[in-house]
């Protein structure tokens, strides 16, 4: 046996136990076992440590899978290290309560800086696009009134971190309210706040001018443009107002000035089983357009409502081709299975506690964009406010959840009112899974 991945150490220094003789054990919750080959991986959601099992080995853990095995036994075996990872618990051990303790020791050792560092504001609900797959179609549409943006800089300025903090421009399309996004951040500069921004948008409202503005005032790093692959497919589903000045060469017109501008852009591709065997012509056109630098990179990101249908399941397993090539191609700059890998304690702005908020047209105040209008916590004019977590965070975890070996992955309340659940949760974290130990396995090669 070996442990060809240590995981998270934090992690592994709560959750890894010295084996007892006279106790019994047996699997932990979150082991996950993955073979390919005559190679045999065991893995810890947990902890995120890996070890490499012979057959014998593997054989003796499938086995401790159905029964309790004693803690001599494990000795005999050469297998003691699997308890010190978080493979193998206590027979009687409680492991939906392990993870949660775990999670809150992990949250009192990071000892974070108090004040909010992420704020998400949305200038306005319109947009000069009419995607036909927009989550928001039917909310009325709201732009931010200047008093209203003062009101936004005067809580940043009471609620903030003391270092450099983050805002994020989200919409509708935030560029529609770039005047807005303007007076936010001069306020911000009148106060000598520190902040850095994203945006999130379609990018066909970017002008040069705009684009000046947007680096020097709004102190803009990195941008994300929603796009929906190929040409045809791309103007067929954004559906501009005016397809006349806001189209597919707008886009790419744009996105060659941010890159120009030194900016790090993220072009987030839509698909369902419409458009996704033609997203490679996509990949394609934007090789030949800016070839792959540094700062550009690409990932197809399902659609909402396909989702909710089985059918994802094998569209989920299709888009690996695409991230292969999207790899080759140099398009793909992050994996989160590169580097030393942390255990996430927080999966989402909702179960973040004070660390972010996201502020709507009117001032009002939700844990996450995607959260119906009605679960506003309060608003940047009350005076007395201050941001916090949402309370579905602190509940236990839905009953199917608990027994899932892939919960350290989700959001605590992913059944209990997470807009983003969707049915074969399950599914998607498997593949996503495999994937990362396929890896491991080439690795060791």
């Amino acid at each position: 046996m070996q442990i060809i991945l240590s995981g998270d150490k934090k992690a592994v220094a709560v959750m890894g136990i010295k084996v007892k003789p006279g106790k019994r054990y047996r699997l932990s919750a979150f082991a996950y076992a993955f073979s390919e080959g005559e190679k045999h991986l065991l893995h810890s959601v947990l902890t995120g440590a890996t070890a490499l099992l012979s057959d014998e080995e593997r054989a003796f853990t499938e086995r401790a899978g159905n029964r309790s095995v004693s803690g001599e036994s494990l000795i005999d075996a050469g297998l003691e290290k699997l308890t010190r990872y978080g493979f193998f618990v206590e027979k009687d051990a409680d492991d939906y309560e392990q993870y949660r303790q775990t999670v809150a020791v992990l949250k009192l050792m990071s000892r974070e800086a108090p004040g909010t560092k992420v704020y998400t504001v949305l200038p306005t609900t319109g947009c000069n696009a009419r995607c036909v797959y927009c989550y928001e179609e039917g909310m009325p549409v709201r732009s931010m009134t200047d008093e209203t943006a003062d009101h936004v800089v005067e809580f940043i300025g009471k609620t903030r971190r003391q270092d450099r903090i983050k805002l994020i421009w989200f919409g509708g399309e935030p560029l529609a309210g770039s005047r807005i996004i303007s007076r936010i951040c001069d306020g911000l500069n009148g106060k000598n706040i520190p902040f850095r921004s994203k945006l999130i948008t379609n990018a066909t409202l970017m002008t040069p001018e705009l684009l000046d503005e947007a680096v020097a005032l709004w102190r803009l790093e990195s941008v994300q443009v929603s796009v929906d692959g190929e040409r045809k497919d791309y103007e067929a589903r954004k559906q501009y107002i005016d397809p006349s000045a806001h189209h597919y060469d707008a886009m790419t017109e744009a996105v060659g000035r941010m890159l120009d501008k030194g900016l790090r852009v993220t072009l987030r591709c839509n698909y369902d089983e419409n458009n996704i065997d033609r997203l490679k012509l996509f990949v394609d056109d934007i090789k030949t357009r800016f070839g792959s630098p540094e700062k550009l990179s690409v990932y197809p990101a399902m659609l909402f409502q396909t989702k909710a249908e089985k059918k994802c399941i094998g569209l989920y397993r299709k888009i690996r081709e695409l991230n292969a090539y999207l790899g080759e191609q140099g398009f793909r700059k992050k994996d989160r299975s590169d580097g030393p890998y942390r255990l996430k304690l927080n999966l989402c702005g909702a179960d973040n506690g004070d660390k972010s908020v996201v502020i709507a047209p009117d001032g009002s105040l939700y844990h996450c964009e995607h959260l119906p209008g009605n679960s506003a916590f309060g608003s940047v004019y009350d005076p007395r406010i201050a941001v916090r977590g949402d309370e579905r965070a602190e509940l236990p975890a839905d009953e199917r959840c608990r027994t899932c070996c892939f919960l350290p992955l989700c959001t605590p309340f992913f059944k209990n009112g997470c807009p983003d659940y969707f049915r074969y949760c399950r599914e998607f974290r498997q593949i996503e899974t495999d994937e990362t130990l396929r890896k491991s396995i080439a690795g060791l090669h």
